[in-house]
């Protein structure tokens, strides 16, 4: 009798356990599914007051930058009609100066179109070191 009874509540706390794994597992990929549609969302549709809200009108336009260091760097861009220099650091972003109109005209005329964006392929093909 003890041995059915032994052989009873193991398969019994099995099955609950095998039923509890499931159960995370699937809450696991419905989280990773929300997650994945949201963020496709919001990269379609961008969100009020973020990045692309801004670039969209073409209000926001890089003009220049150098590389300081490690996660350092100097940055000019326009916003609207100003002209900022921007130093990027790993703590933040912090506006260096304003330029005046007649600094900012000398940039603003080599600008005529915006810079294309590197394919990720141009870069890594750039940045990985050549065979011999």
């Amino acid at each position: 009798m003890k041995g059915a009874a032994m052989l009873r509540a193991f398969s019994a706390s099995t099955g609950g356990n095998v039923l509890s794994l499931l159960g995370m597992l699937l809450t696991v990929i419905a989280v990773l599914a929300l997650a994945y549609w949201c963020t496709r969302w919001i990269g379609q549709r961008g969100m009020p007051g973020w990045a692309r809200g801004a670039a969209g009108g073409e209000k926001l336009q890089l003009l220049w930058q150098v590389s300081l260091g490690k996660g350092e760097r100097l940055v000019l861009v326009r916003v609207h009609e100003r002209c900022l220099l921007l130093g990027v650091t790993g703590g933040g972003i912090s506006v260096l100066t304003e330029l005046t109109e007649q600094e900012a005209a000398g940039w603003l005329q080599k600008t005529g179109d915006p810079p294309q964006a590197s394919s990720f392929l141009e870069i890594l093909r750039e940045n990985l070191p050549k065979r011999k």
